[in-house]
């Protein structure tokens, strides 16, 4: 009898583990596992994002200022580039980026807008890239200095 027990409650925690298995692989869809799969990046042939400068300062600019910046990056990996998405810090803060993938060696330049309007005193903003580098994202920062706001009387 004990026996028969024991066999019974190996068999039902067997089906219960064989039960979650199913359950974890039915976690993503085809799609969001073959997304997952292309994210995986060998280090070893991987693209290689080498911006000229890491950071910038655009100095002191005026009031509601609009000022457009070329950032100059390199792919010194053994992959083509590719940057899938690029994001500013704020709504101040527009990136335009090259959607074609970019050779091993070549270089290429990130365009930002910035719009100063409302700002006032240091201001630090990053763009971050969504790339197929082996971080998977890449930042890059930027500063300016604004006048102060006038302070009533």
């Amino acid at each position: 009898m004990k026996n028969t027990i024991f066999t019974i409650g190996v068999l039902a925690i067997l089906t219960m583990v064989s039960c979650e298995k199913d359950k974890a692989s039915n976690l993503f869809s085809d799609a969001e596992k073959q997304e997952l799969a292309s994210n995986v990046v060998d280090p070893a042939t991987a693209a290689e994002l080498k911006f000229e400068t890491p950071s910038y300062d655009l100095g002191e600019l005026p009031e509601a200022a609009k000022v457009d910046h070329y950032v100059k990056f390199t792919n010194t990996g053994k992959s083509p580039l590719i940057i899938k998405k690029a994001v500013g810090s704020c709504g101040c803060t527009v990136p335009e980026w090259p959607k074609d993938p970019i050779a091993p060696g070549a270089s290429d330049s990130l365009k930002i807008s910035y719009n100063a309007q409302g700002k006032h005193g240091k201001q630090t903003n990053t763009v971050t890239l969504t790339t197929n580098t082996i971080n998977g994202t890449e930042k890059w920062t930027f500063s300016a200095t604004l006048p102060l706001a006038a302070t009533p009387q």
